[in-house]
């Protein structure tokens, strides 16, 4: 979980950012499944648009990658260094794969129950 309450596993101190903005998982496979919480700020990546410009797009659930720049409300960061920051980590410095072992559980928080395989929801808990 990653936002602005203390509770969160990230927290980012900006007011732009929710107090529980989106959530960043590590699938079975190693993949990174970004979603973000119903906020008003939104989750934002940003890509090429087809002329090779930059360009944020909404994120409501899709798979990241590592290094993919991520807006949450006003913050930038990259998918990879919010993993570091959620195991205690610096931001700097961090191995070539990306600072972070899938093979390792991990707690999965929130209000949604997600395929373990891809991280995406498939049904909501009680």
């Amino acid at each position: 979980m990653i936002g602005r309450s203390p509770s969160a596993d990230v927290v980012i101190a900006d007011a732009s950012v929710a107090p529980h903005h989106a959530e960043l998982v590590v699938t079975a496979d190693g993949r990174l499944h970004l979603t973000d919480c119903a906020t008003a700020g939104g989750t934002w990546r940003r890509s090429e648009d087809g002329a090779g410009a930059p360009r944020w797009h909404a994120v409501r659930q899709a798979f990241v990658r590592p290094d993919e720049l991520l807006r949450l409300g006003d913050y930038q960061c990259t998918a990879g260094d919010l993993l570091r920051w959620s195991r205690g980590a610096p931001a700097e410095g961090a191995n070539d794969a990306g600072g972070w072992d899938a093979t390792v559980p991990r707690r999965v928080r929130g209000p949604v129950a997600r395929d373990p395989a891809t991280g995406e929801i498939v049904r909501r808990r009680p």
